[in-house]
């Protein structure tokens, strides 16, 4: 009886967190797929071809037939990410034919861990991978509309702007 019980108790926690990681992976996905909805392209949820789940995958259609589409990919990670977890996210992007993949962590910490990851992995491969895997944050994605770069302030001087 008492067995029973630890076990209901194990399975509960297992679920409880679970729960937390999608609620989390949500969290994460929803200003990408806002973002990419507002910047006009197709925007897929779960994006799979067979390789298991890509959380969003914005498509770029090109102006002509003959050019193929680019898939964005983003993965979120949610969680510690471990050296499999990451190897584990690249495979199931290659193997959805993305293009690029973006892997989004939810602090600059994991961000930083993810990178250092990917820049220790091997480098005499034929595909970079610091060349096909960005790293961010949902923060780092917020469009910067409304900031003035160097060129477009007001001069000083004139009273133009430049």
């Amino acid at each position: 009886m008492i067995n029973q019980e630890e076990d209901n108790d194990i399975e509960t926690q297992g679920e409880q967190r679970s729960q937390q990681r999608l609620q989390m992976i949500d969290t994460l996905k929803a200003p990408i797929i806002e973002m990419g909805r507002n910047l006009g392209y197709d925007v897929v949820e779960n994006y799979d071809l067979g390789a298991g789940p890509i959380h969003v995958c914005w498509t770029f259609k090109r102006g002509s037939e003959s050019l193929p589409d680019i898939r964005l990919g983003f993965i979120c990670i949610p969680e510690e990410a471990s050296e499999f977890s990451i190897n584990e996210a690249i495979a199931r992007a290659m193997i959805n034919l993305l293009d690029k993949l973006v892997l989004v962590a939810p602090s600059e910490i994991m961000t930083k861990r993810i990178s250092n990851s990917i820049e220790s992995m091997p480098d005499k491969s034929i595909l970079q991978l610091r060349k096909y895997v960005t790293v961010l944050t949902p923060s780092t994605l917020v469009s910067k509309t409304g900031v003035k770069g160097a060129r477009e302030r007001d001069s000083q001087q004139t009273g133009e702007v430049v």
